[in-house]
C-alpha cells in the first residue's frame, strides 16, 4: 500500500493509522458502562441517604433527586479531604471506611476531635454559616464517600425546612461530644482516659463481660492523639490497667478481666485496694501540770 494511505477496513489496528484515524478507531472500541451498574450505584446512594438523619424525613422522590446530584468518591488512606481555614465545598457522607476530624498546632501537636464512620455526614456546619472549615479532615483508612456540592445543599436546605430540625439535632450531639472531649482531656487523668477509650472500644465490639476479647482498631499512637496525650503516657496507663488485673493485652488483642473495675477506672475512681487490718492503737500519756 502506498505511504500515507489509510487502511481499507475502518476498524483496523490504530497503531497503523494516522493520529486522527487512530483516535476514531479507539473511540469505536470503547465500551460504555452497563446501565445496570449505574442503576445499582443510584440505588446504593439512595439507601445511604435514607440512613442519614439529615435526609430521613424527606420524601422518596426528593431523596432520589439528591442521589442523582451526588458524586461517589474513592479516597485512599491518609488523603486530606480539607484543611482548617479552607472554604467549604460541599457535604461529604461516609459510606465506607473512617474519616478523622482533627486540629493541629504550629508546633505539630494534633488533637483528634472526632472519628466518623459509615452513615455520618461531614462538613455541614460551614455550609450553613459560610465560614471556613474549623478543623481538618483526613481518611485514616481506605474510604468511600458521597459528595453533594454546596449550591445543591443550600438549595435543598432552603426548600425543605425539615432538614433544619435534623441539623439542629445533629449539632446538639456534636456539642455534647465536644463537652465530653473537653472533660476527658482537662479533668481526667491519662489512666481514666485510657480506661474510657478501652471501655468504648470494647462496647463497640460487643465485649461487655469478663473474659471477652476484642482487637484495637487503631494503633496506640492514633489512640493517644484522640485522647490528647502521648503514646508513651498511654502505654504506661495501659500497663497500669494490666498490672491491676483489669485487662490483659497481647499487642492489639485486649481481654477484659474485670469489666466493673474498668468502668470505675474510666470514671476516674481508683481501683479499691484489699482491706488492711486495723493499725494498733497507741496509748498516750498526759502529764498533769502541778
Amino acid at each position: 500500500r502506498p505511504r500515507g494511505m489509510l487502511p481499507r477496513r475502518p476498524g483496523g489496528d490504530p497503531r497503523r493509522c494516522p493520529p486522527a484515524q487512530a483516535e476514531l478507531a479507539t473511540r469505536r472500541r470503547a465500551v460504555p458502562a452497563p446501565r445496570a451498574r449505574q442503576e445499582d450505584s443510584m440505588e446504593g446512594s439512595v439507601n445511604w441517604l435514607k440512613r442519614i438523619s439529615l435526609f430521613a424525613a424527606l420524601h422518596e422522590d426528593v431523596i432520589r433527586t439528591i442521589a442523582g446530584r451526588t458524586l461517589t468518591r474513592d479516597v485512599p488512606e491518609n488523603t486530606i479531604l480539607f484543611r482548617k481555614g479552607s472554604p467549604p465545598r460541599g457535604l461529604f457522607i461516609v459510606t465506607a471506611g473512617r474519616i478523622q476530624i482533627y486540629r493541629s498546632s504550629p508546633a505539630g501537636r494534633q488533637v483528634i476531635l472526632d472519628n466518623l464512620g459509615p452513615g455520618q455526614p461531614i462538613g455541614e456546619v460551614p455550609l450553613l454559616d459560610g465560614h471556613p472549615y474549623p478543623a481538618s479532615a483526613r481518611a485514616i483508612e481506605h474510604s468511600k464517600l458521597l459528595f453533594l456540592s454546596r449550591p445543591d445543599f443550600q438549595h435543598l436546605y432552603r426548600t425543605h425546612p425539615q432538614i433544619a430540625d435534623a441539623i439542629i439535632g445533629d449539632l446538639g450531639c456534636r456539642l455534647r461530644h465536644m463537652v465530653s472531649l473537653l472533660e476527658m482531656s482537662l479533668l481526667r487523668s491519662v489512666r481514666a482516659r485510657a480506661a474510657a477509650c478501652i471501655l468504648q472500644l470494647a462496647e463497640e465490639a460487643g465485649a461487655t463481660h469478663d473474659g471477652d476479647t476484642f482487637t484495637l482498631p487503631r494503633t496506640q499512637g492514633q489512640l493517644a492523639r484522640e485522647m490528647a496525650t502521648t503514646r508513651e503516657s498511654l502505654a504506661r496507663a495501659l500497663a497500669g490497667l494490666r498490672r491491676d488485673g483489669i485487662i490483659a493485652q497481647h499487642r492489639a488483642r485486649v481481654q477484659i478481666l474485670d469489666f466493673a473495675s474498668l468502668e470505675d477506672a474510666a470514671l476516674g475512681e481508683p481501683t479499691p485496694d484489699p482491706p488492711h487490718p486495723p493499725a494498733p492503737r497507741t496509748r498516750t500519756t498526759v502529764r498533769r501540770r502541778l
